[in-house]
């Protein structure tokens, strides 16, 4: 199944689950995981419109998504894993959203960061205990 393909029946399968909702949400947002694919996919998989992303490893992100991002415009980046603090200052340059802060010391990690960087407009935070 090629890139356009597949995209296309996972769109088709959400759009079926919207459907089928007893409270359908018109705020859906497709977040298509990139771990482990090169630019090249990547690319193509912009090329059909896809503009929302998810990476679970910030080395791994910094060595596609700076380039993709500069190339194509309205690309939203998620840091879909787990943040480790020596990676927080990278995190915080290059994703637009993290979604899982799970622990007190990365939440004060970013906080201290973020005066440096105002690229993330969102963290998602899990229950912390502490």
């Amino acid at each position: 199944m090629s890139v356009q393909e597949n995209l296309q029946t996972v769109r088709q399968n959400i759009d079926k689950a919207k459907a089928g909702a007893l409270k359908p949400s018109d705020s859906l947002e497709l977040v298509a995981v990139s771990k482990t694919y090169g630019a090249e996919i990547i690319q193509e998989v912009i090329d059909e419109g896809q503009r929302v992303f998810g990476e679970n490893r910030v080395q791994e992100a910094q060595g596609k998504w700076p380039e993709l991002k500069s190339k194509n415009a309205g690309i939203e980046l998620h840091l879909i894993g787990p943040l480790q603090s020596n990676k927080t200052a990278d995190a915080l340059e290059l994703f637009d959203v993290i979604e899982s802060v799970d622990r007190e010391k990365i939440a004060r990690s970013i906080a201290k960061n973020l005066k440096r960087s105002a690229n993330v407009r969102n963290c998602l935070f899990r229950s912390i205990r502490g």
